[in-house]
């Protein structure tokens, strides 16, 4: 028997028009990934009841939870996570894709292929939904990202998979050269690492009883935009702003080429339009230069875009 090599485990996704239910083959994306924990588990339930003797008896079967990260490496090939990250999409002029927040998808089908099996296997996640977005910029490497799944189903075919031949959008991610960074409409040259996360509040506790252990629904909650922004500290005028609770904004621009949307000219523009920062003086950690590291927490109150963190996804594809 063959071992499971990581390195020929395969991710597609698509989106579903019905919860928990695959959708007809031939449009799934493979999803390019750093490392994942996406399964299922199911707990065991103990038994209380006293048989006059000490030995337990058979424990019986808990709920289905399906739940689990993705961890990858930023690229202009996610624009459908991006969809299922933020709920609402609308696709302009030359392929401009606008993602702010909204109702989320019905759901996703996501599926992992063990091929190395003597009997190849597919592991199937249906019911899918993003719980929650993070992104990591730092001025080298590769920019990071996750997202935190939360899911229905899980289903194992030694058959084939729902899409024999997913589309294969490649993978050109971004690193942290191709980063900008605007602070308050005005560029911020001395930032050092931004962290950011969206949180879309998933219910994952309804349960019904029907016979199958699977959640029945995912409503989303209120959405929450937080993050932080670290500097080097040459002024206080940062820290000011936290102090006088003054609004601010931040945009974060990751760019190849020329930025124009076309193959090899990618952009992706995270805006965060409304925000104040959490006062956190410079502490003296040695004696070296020291720095400013502010978090922060975005929300709607009368921005013309009505959204907490929006983004815009500039490349050659039609449609997500």
């Amino acid at each position: 028997m063959a071992q499971q090599r990581g390195t020929s485990v395969r991710l597609i996704y698509d989106t579903e028009a019905t919860f928990k239910t695959t959708p007809a083959s031939g449009t799934s994306i493979i999803l390019p990934y750093v490392k994942e924990s996406l399964r299922m588990n199911r707990n065991l339930i103990t038994s209380n009841t006293i048989r006059s003797s000490r030995n337990p008896q058979m424990p019986v079967r808990g709920n289905r939870d399906v739940s689990g990260s993705i961890e990858f490496e930023l690229a202009p090939q996610y624009g459908l996570l991006l969809k299922h990250v933020f709920g609402t999409t609308v696709t302009t002029g030359s392929y401009v894709h606008t993602y702010k927040v909204g109702d989320l998808p019905q759901g996703m089908v996501i599926e992992k292929r063990f091929p190395d099996l003597a009997v190849p296997y597919w592991f199937k996640y249906n019911g899918c939904k993003v719980n929650s977005f993070k992104v990591a910029v730092k001025p080298e490497g590769m920019i990071t990202g996750s997202v935190d799944i939360i899911g229905a189903k899980e289903t194992l075919s030694s058959g084939t998979s729902f899409d024999p031949n997913p589309t294969d959008r490649g993978h050109t991610p971004f690193d942290g050269f191709e980063c900008t960074l605007l602070e308050g409409g005005t560029s911020l040259a001395i930032g050092t690492e931004v962290n950011f996360s969206l949180d879309n509040g998933l219910d994952g506790n309804n349960y019904v009883i029907d016979g199958t252990g699977e959640r029945y629904s995912m409503p989303e909650g209120f959405c929450k935009v937080t993050g932080n922004v670290k500097c080097l500290f040459d002024s206080v005028a940062l820290y000011n702003k936290a102090i006088a609770h003054t609004e601010s904004s931040l945009v974060v621009t990751f760019a190849k080429g020329t930025g124009a949307g076309t193959a090899g000219n990618e952009k992706l523009i995270f805006y965060f339009d409304e925000l104040v920062f959490k006062p956190s003086a410079p502490a003296v950690e040695g004696p070296t230069g020291l720095f400013v590291s502010l978090d922060f927490e975005a929300y709607y109150g009368d921005d013309a875009d009505v959204s907490a963190c929006r983004a815009v996804l500039m490349d050659s594809l039609a449609t997500y």
